[in-house]
């Protein structure tokens, strides 16, 4: 469908945001990942992502068919194309092809010495080849599988990205960079690939204080990852994207202890080299809210659960908040209810400004949503969103 609006006006909606202005009107950054495009293109999941061309026609149909302000349809961070040449047991299709993250330990519980007294050694000598078992073969197959993977990456990311600016130019969608890079809180890292999610928790009940030197370890590499992937050039624009995984698991005491000090430290690093900062609160962040206050001022935090009028309280003054709506009303019910629940979080979280309107979560799979209420659904959110 023709948009009413064009890239120079939705450009300015975020810049507005970023800056601490009222914009126009409420920006929407509706995630709707590439796995969910393909299916509601037809494709199916476990074909169609080895490779770019059934994503990139998916990706074109989608973004000239709806009116959000931002391209949808991009790959995410696990696309098989690349991970199956390298062996990765850290993301592996299911039998539906939708790619999963099973909770796999690249680190034994007796090799903490040798991680701490060598983190970058360590995980290029014996967590990659655990994890990626391709680089565990003999030379030269897994000097072969390195070089599949960044020629796989190049190459199909390369045409995805033309893609997608193609898809925003032709659609009248934003044009600004979406992004500076990717990084990690440094205990979700160590979950991640070090110890395993439950590795962790276990180990930090019996060892606590080899789990906080390993932590410590990892810190400056979670800042260093962050810096080595982009050069800032505005602050408002190159944001470094982190994914919060572990805290709501955790006790306040032991995300006091094992988590935040690691965390804050990290943000801080990336944020004095001249980025800004994007956070992903997974799950329910209510009674760790506080602590927000914490880091640099206009973060822009996604909220996936929660109270909006504490969140809008106890964060909207000094950062932008994001997400929040609940994907479900997408799925469920009339059109009509989805929209009075629109209303109802713009009220809430629109006025002052530094808002932009998003889900609780990306939408991952075709299924997710009623595609038929999506275009009136985000008619209301620009109608309704006008300052």
């Amino acid at each position: 469908m023709a948009s009413k609006y064009t890239s120079e006006y939705r450009n300015k909606l975020f810049d507005d945001v970023y800056s601490g202005k009222i914009p126009d009107r409420v920006p929407e950054k509706i995630g709707i990942n590439g796995t969910a495009v393909l299916e509601w293109a037809g494709y199916d999941l476990r074909t169609a992502q080895y490779g770019y061309t059934k994503n990139i026609d998916a990706m074109k149909r989608f973004n000239a068919e709806f009116d959000t302000d931002n391209v949808c349809g991009g790959f995410g961070g696990a696309a098989p194309f690349y991970t199956k040449v390298i062996g990765s047991r850290t993301n592996v299709m299911g039998s539906d092809g939708f790619m999963q993250h099973p909770d796999v330990a690249g680190m034994e519980v007796e090799e903490y010495d040798d991680f701490i007294a060598d983190p970058v050694k360590f995980i290029w000598d014996t967590v990659i080849p655990r994890v990626f078992t391709e680089f565990a073969q003999p030379w030269p197959h897994n000097a072969f599988a390195l070089l599949k993977m960044i020629k796989t990456q190049d190459e199909v990311m390369g045409h995805l990205g033309r893609a997608s600016v193609e898809c925003a130019i032709a659609n009248n969608k934003v044009t600004r960079p979406g992004g500076g890079g990717i990084s990690r809180a440094p205990f979700d890292y160590f979950a991640d690939y070090l110890r395993s999610f439950t590795g962790a928790m276990i180990d930090m009940k019996r060892m606590p204080d080899k789990v906080l030197e390993a932590v410590d370890a990892i810190t400056p590499l979670m800042i260093k990852c962050a810096n080595d992937r982009t050069r800032p050039t505005d602050r408002t624009r190159q944001k470094i994207f982190f994914a919060l995984h572990m805290p709501t698991y955790m006790t306040v005491k032991d995300f006091e202890k094992f988590w935040w000090p690691s965390f804050k430290e990290t943000v801080w690093g990336v944020y004095d080299k001249g980025f800004g900062i994007q956070i992903f609160c997974e799950e329910n962040w209510m009674r760790m809210l506080d602590y927000l206050d914490e880091l640099p001022e206009m973060c822009e935090l996604q909220f996936e659960y929660g109270d909006p009028k504490i969140v809008k309280e106890k964060v909207g003054k000094k950062h932008v908040i994001s997400a929040m709506y609940p994907l479900t009303h997408l799925a469920n019910g009339t059109l009509e209810e989805a929209c009075d629940k629109v209303k109802e979080y713009l009220d809430i979280l629109a006025p002052g400004g530094k808002y932009i309107f998003n889900m609780d979560k990306s939408v991952l799979r075709g299924r997710q949503i009623d595609w038929n209420k999506l275009n009136p659904w985000l008619d209301c959110i620009h109608t309704y969103g006008k300052y």
